[in-house]
């Protein structure tokens, strides 16, 4: 089984994305095209015109998608709710596509029903629905495939707010972000781990493998799952020296801190901070006494990997590009999905 690597690149990181890494990629999301007044709105400029040309000539293969909205973007839900104004979302999306010669789009509406709105979740499945009635139509007027994905919340607040147990009918895949699980905490602890820790004072059951788990129990198949990395990290600031900072609690939420190659090149082991292990996690951290730091490295990607292989999921993607400037994330990744 030939397993989908996908990676999200900012549009002014895709300079970043070497041709080798092009080759090796199955999908790459542009990110973000928001929302404006109702409309999914994305110019490249002339530069980066050039970069998705690059890109295509480096492997004609490779599936390029616009990514609508993101994580801070609430305007998915006010628009589609009416069919007007669905409507009116969608055929500003697919314009984007046939304008850039894009091959599909990946929906990013992550918090559904975030607003108190809870008829988000039907709306949520409509916007699905219409765009792969969209994308199918342009397909049959082409003769191209256009792809349809969308990256999911990890956790049961996603599984009450959306339908995506009946709605994954209309995806050809979904990136399951398997990291941010400690978000607005101020317990200091893993944000990507693949289990769940036994160290004391951890907060709730939040893993990678259960959140998969539950997904699959909520009705989505296995082999339309991807597992998330997270090239970035969280920090917490004075974090009482217990337990290297694991689960111990900080007097303020967490807050992303910084990309893998700062991480690699002034922070592990540098700067007084040390960095530890946890076996039962299989996730790494830092600590010097009075900063926490949670991320990814390429052991504990490798791990999700593998894990992916073997469970029979769909593959892995990560967010974001520009944030492994040495690609040694990227390398972990890639060599797992393919040579587990």
């Amino acid at each position: 089984m030939k397993h989908y690597f996908v990676g999200y690149v900012t549009l002014k990181g895709m300079y970043n994305v070497t041709d080798t890494q092009a080759k090796k990629l199955t999908h790459l999301n542009l990110a973000f095209a928001p929302m404006k007044d109702g409309e999914t709105v994305m110019t490249l400029d002339d530069r980066q015109i050039e970069q998705l040309s690059r890109l295509r000539c480096a492997n004609p293969s490779l599936a390029i998608l616009v990514s609508t909205g993101g994580g801070g973007d609430r305007g998915h839900g006010e628009a589609t709710r009416t069919a007007e104004g669905l409507d009116r979302l969608v055929s500003s999306t697919l314009r984007l596509v046939e304008k850039y010669g894009l091959d599909g789009i990946d929906c990013d509406w992550e918090f559904p029903g975030d607003t108190g709105i809870l008829e988000e979740k039907y709306q949520h499945t409509a916007l699905f629905a219409e765009y792969r009635r969209r994308l199918d139509a342009l397909s049959l007027r082409t003769g191209k495939k256009y792809w349809l994905t969308t990256a999911a919340g990890a956790g049961e607040w996603y599984l009450n707010r959306t339908e995506i147990g009946q709605s994954h009918q209309y995806l050809d895949f979904i990136n399951l972000m398997t990291y941010d699980s400690d978000t607005d905490s101020f317990i200091a602890g893993h944000h990507t781990h693949l289990y769940e820790s036994k160290a004391p004072g951890c907060p709730r059951i939040q893993s990678a493998d259960h959140n998969i788990r539950i997904m699959v129990e909520a009705g989505v198949p296995l082999d339309k799952i991807l597992m998330g990395c997270a090239f970035y990290s969280h920090r917490w600031d004075k974090v009482p020296d217990v337990n290297h900072g694991l689960y111990q609690k900080s007097p303020w939420k967490n807050m992303f801190g910084p990309s893998y190659t700062e991480i690699a090149l002034k922070y592990e082991n540098k700067m007084d901070f040390v960095k530890y292990w946890d076996e039962d996690a299989k996730a790494p951290f830092l600590y010097n006494g009075y900063t926490f730091i949670s991320y990814d490295d390429p052991l504990s990607v490798r791990l999700k990997c593998e894990y992916a292989v073997e469970k029979g999921m769909a593959g892995a993607f990560y967010w974001v590009h520009d944030s492994d400037l040495g690609g040694e994330l990227f390398d972990a990744v890639y060599d797992a999905l393919n040579n587990a």
